[in-house]
C-alpha cells in the first residue's frame, strides 16, 4: 500500500478512535498478544522478506536439497568453519532489517554476486516505505540440513527457517501512534544459500527459497 493512502488509513483510523473515545459510547478492550510470537532462540535479528514474498502466495514446491559431498572442499575450510562463518554472515544480513538506511551491504555479500544486487534493492524498498523490524518482536530460527563445497571457492548449504520477525511501518513513529505493526506472518522456508571465498573469507554470493509456507512448520524438530 503506498505511504500516502496508509497515512490517509490512519489518520481516518485515529479520528474514528478519537470521535468514540469522546462521546463514551463504547469501553475500551484490553489487547493481548499471542504466546506464540514470543521470542525462542537463534539469530534474533529479523530477516527481510523480499516485497514479491509478502504479497504472492505461499507456494508449496517439493525441495531437493544438495546432497552432502566434499570432492571439491578446499584444504583450508571444514564444514564446521563453513557454518560458524555462514552463522555470522546472516546475523548480520538479518539485522539489516532494523535500521535499512544504515546497513552496509558490502561487508558480508560478495562483490558482483546476484545477494548483494538483490538485497541492496529490497533494502532501498524497505527504506522507501518506512518499513522495519525490531531486535525484540519475534526472530529467524533456522537450522543446516546440506552443506556441499561445489568448487574450491564455493559451498552451497540449505537450510531450514522458521520466522516470527513482525514488521513495523515507522512512518508514525514521530506521533502518538507510533509504530504500527504492518505484516506478523509466521513463515516457514527452505532456503539454498552460496558462499563465495573472497580474500580468503566466506561471503553470501546467493540465496534462493526452495519453499515456503505460511501455514505448515515443514522443518524438522
Amino acid at each position: 500500500m503506498p505511504r500516502q493512502r496508509r497515512l490517509g488509513v490512519y489518520a481516518c483510523a485515529y479520528v474514528c478512535v478519537a470521535v468514540v473515545l469522546a462521546t463514551g459510547c463504547a469501553a475500551p478492550t484490553e489487547l493481548s498478544f499471542d504466546s506464540a510470537l514470543s521470542k525462542t532462540q537463534s539469530v534474533t535479528p529479523a530477516e527481510f522478506s523480499p516485497p514479491d514474498e509478502l504479497a504472492a502466495p505461499a507456494a508449496d514446491v517439493v525441495a531437493r536439497p544438495a546432497q552432502p559431498g566434499d570432492s571439491a572442499q578446499p584444504s583450508d575450510s571444514t564444514p564446521q568453519d563453513v557454518e560458524q562463518s555462514f552463522t555470522a554472515l546472516l546475523a548480520q544480513w538479518v539485522g539489516c532489517f532494523q535500521r535499512p538506511v544504515r546497513c552496509d551491504i558490502a561487508r558480508f555479500t560478495a562483490p558482483d554476486s546476484p545477494e548483494r544486487t538483490r538485497l541492496g534493492e529490497a533494502l532501498a524498498f524497505y527504506a522507501n516505505e518506512q518499513l522495519r523490524t525490531k531486535p525484540d518482536e519475534g526472530r529467524l530460527e533456522w537450522s543446516l540440513e546440506a552443506l556441499t563445497f561445489t568448487s574450491s571457492d564455493r559451498v552451497r548449504l540449505t537450510t531450514c527457517e522458521y520466522d516470527t520477525r513482525i514488521y513495523f511501518d515507522a512512518s508514525m513513529a514521530d506521533t502518538e501512534l507510533g509504530d504500527i505493526i504492518f505484516d506478523s506472518t509466521i513463515w516457514t522456508r527452505r532456503v539454498e544459500w552460496t558462499l563465495a571465498k573472497v580474500n580468503e573469507s566466506w561471503q553470501l554470493w546467493s540465496r534462493r527459497i526452495e519453499r515456503r509456507s505460511p501455514a505448515v512448520r515443514f522443518c524438522a524438530p
